[in-house]
């Protein structure tokens, strides 16, 4: 559905909060990068000013369609966008996704989708 290198942007469904990204890679699920310093800080801000794992319900809106999703906030792996002030991604899924590590779908991440897909843009 989107491709790797395409940019996005991502509302988080309790606080109404958008902030544009970058998809980088992932198969299992989206590896994903805030496009900017602004990015990243609205995205931090949604976790209350420190990264965490919890996952959120997300929308994610991209070539004019909108998907229910679940995000992490933590910064892990690879960084593909120097001056972004993230260091490394984060992981985005979607109905069905998996971990990359486990090859698994996550409770957690499914019961976020689950709230996104109850939500609007």
């Amino acid at each position: 559905k989107i491709p790797k290198g395409a940019k996005f942007i991502v509302k988080d469904v309790l606080t109404g909060k958008t902030f544009e990204c970058k998809r980088w890679s992932g198969y299992n699920h989206m590896d994903s990068e805030p496009l900017t310093a602004e990015d990243t800080k609205t995205m931090k801000s949604i976790y209350g000013g420190s990264w965490s794992w919890d996952r959120r319900a997300i929308l994610v809106m991209y070539n004019g369609h909108v998907y229910a999703a679940s995000m992490n906030g933590m910064p892990h792996g690879t960084t593909t966008i120097s001056g972004n002030d993230f260091d490394g991604h984060f992981c985005i899924h979607f109905y069905g996704s998996k971990t990359h590590e486990t090859n698994k779908v996550d409770t957690a991440h499914q019961n976020a989708v689950a709230r996104a897909m109850r939500a609007t843009w």
